[in-house]
């Protein structure tokens, strides 16, 4: 049966020792930019109703960034797992309660905050050589203006699509 837990219950059960396996449902990606020490990353695509690697009898508590998808997973695992917990605000609610997380400072940025440091790049350059080349230049702001319409518009953002595909964002989502 899933129970709530607040950040600050967690981190008091961690630091009295007690026998915990944090999973961390999302992405890679995310994973990397920042989770509660000690956590296993498991996207929520890859769990189900039983988890392998994970004891049966020991004690799970599922993070996600704000609280949905460790709900989400906790439901797919009820029935496999006892005593199952979602830490309530997830990590946004960590963080926000002072408490440190793990980083890799080797993860890359968010795939948004990619786009908008392309687009940007794009209007910069445009706006410089517009005023130092020709005019005509001005000409090349519209491609990322075009883009962050689309995007806004309709959810499609082709910068992103691009950008997904990039060598170091392979295998990461988000």
């Amino acid at each position: 049966m899933k129970k709530d837990i607040q950040p600050k219950e967690l981190k008091a059960r961690i630091q009295a020792g007690e026998a915990l396996q944090i999973i961390d449902v999302r992405s890679p990606m995310e994973f990397a930019m920042g989770h509660i020490p000690g956590a296993k990353n498991i996207p929520l695509g890859s769990i189900q109703s039983d988890i392998p690697a994970v004891d049966r009898t020991a004690t799970l508590v599922f993070v996600c960034q704000g609280g949905m998808r460790s709900d989400s997973a906790c439901q797919r695992v009820a029935a496999n797992h006892p005593n199952i917990y979602n830490l309530v605000g997830g990590t946004n609610a960590w963080i926000g309660d002072g408490f440190e997380v793990e980083r890799n400072p080797k993860s890359p940025r968010s795939l948004d905050r990619q786009t908008h440091l392309v687009a940007g790049l794009l209007l910069a350059t445009a706006f410089a050589l517009y005023k130092t080349v020709s005019p005509a230049w001005i000409y090349l702001a519209l491609l990322p203006t075009f883009g962050l319409l689309l995007d806004a518009l309709t959810g499609i953002c082709p910068m992103t699509h691009i950008l997904r595909t990039m060598p170091w964002n392979k295998g990461q989502s988000g």
